[in-house]
C-alpha cells in the first residue's frame, strides 16, 4: 500500500505542522508592552509595600525581555515614568484632591513611594537589555 498523499485511501496527507521548541516567543506589540508597564504598578498598588515593588520589577523585567531588540530603547524610559505617573498620580486623585499646597505634599508623598519600585525596576530591565545586547554580539561573532 503506497502512503503517498495523493493517493485514495491513505491514512493522512503526511504533513505535520511545525513546532516551536527551539523557536523564541514573538515579541509582544507595544501597546500590550505599555498597557503591562502600567497595569503592574496600579495592581501594586492595592497591596503596596514590597509587593508593588515586585510586580513593578517583573513587569519591566518581561517588558524588556519580549520585546523586539530595536525597541529596549523606548523600555527602558518608559517603565519608571510608568511607575511614577501611577504613583504619583494615585496620591493626587485620593489625598489631595483640592488642590493647594496639598498636591506639594502629596507629590512627594507619592514621588517617595515610588523611587524603591522605579529604580529597582530599571535596573532589572537595564540587566536585561545588556544580556541581550552581549548575546546579540557573541552570536554576530560566532556567525
Amino acid at each position: 500500500m503506497c502512503l503517498m498523499p495523493h493517493t485514495p485511501g491513505t491514512p493522512g496527507s503526511g504533513h505535520r505542522s511545525p513546532t516551536r521548541r527551539g523557536r523564541p516567543k514573538r515579541p509582544l506589540p507595544a501597546a500590550q508592552v505599555v498597557a503591562m508597564l502600567v497595569l503592574a504598578p496600579t495592581i501594586g498598588l492595592f497591596f503596596g509595600g514590597a509587593l508593588f515593588v515586585l510586580l513593578c520589577t517583573a513587569a519591566a523585567t518581561v517588558a524588556a525581555v519580549r520585546v523586539r531588540p530595536d525597541g529596549l530603547w523606548w523600555v527602558l524610559p518608559a517603565v519608571p515614568l510608568a511607575i511614577w505617573t501611577v504613583s504619583v498620580g494615585r496620591r493626587l486623585l485620593l489625598d489631595a484632591p483640592d488642590g493647594g499646597a496639598k498636591q506639594a505634599v502629596a507629590v512627594a508623598h507619592g514621588m517617595i513611594d515610588a523611587f524603591p519600585a522605579m529604580v529597582l525596576a530599571l535596573a532589572a530591565a537595564a540587566l536585561v537589555a545588556v544580556v541581550r545586547r552581549s548575546a546579540a554580539r557573541g552570536r554576530s561573532v560566532r556567525a
